[in-house]
């Protein structure tokens, strides 16, 4: 009697468990990309403020993001439209052994933030 109570508790258990790593994941992992980007934007901004090369200032943004494990879906240099700032935008997978499987769920684990910083 006292084993099956037992059980019950330690599945209940494994099954909060399986449902607050695959429902917190996503969160998780933008809290990590919004930092990533926020870096990798500045030293987007750092790099070109003292060489005045854009390719030098992705490079900067793409290494950072690369060291991370991350990757750089969007660079934009600034534009008069973007008020002379520089976007990026960085994504990642975020972990999931169940919901990414299936479509009302899927897109939760396609994580991107986006991140601006000015050279």
């Amino acid at each position: 009697m006292i084993a099956g109570w037992l059980a019950k508790i330690v599945i209940v258990i494994a099954l909060l468990g399986l449902a607050a790593v695959e429902l917190g994941s996503p969160l998780w992992t933008r809290a990590q990309l919004d930092g990533i980007a926020h870096d990798a934007a500045d030293d987007a901004a750092r790099v070109h403020s003292d060489t005045r090369d854009w390719a030098k200032a992705r490079q900067a943004a793409e290494d950072r993001a690369k060291a991370e494990g991350v990757v750089i879906t969007d660079f934009q240099t600034p534009q008069p439209t973007n008020q002379n700032k520089i976007h990026v935008t960085v994504s990642r997978e975020a972990r999931s052994y169940v919901l990414h499987k299936f479509g009302p769920t899927k897109d939760w684990y396609h994580v991107s933030v986006e991140a601006t910083a000015q050279p």
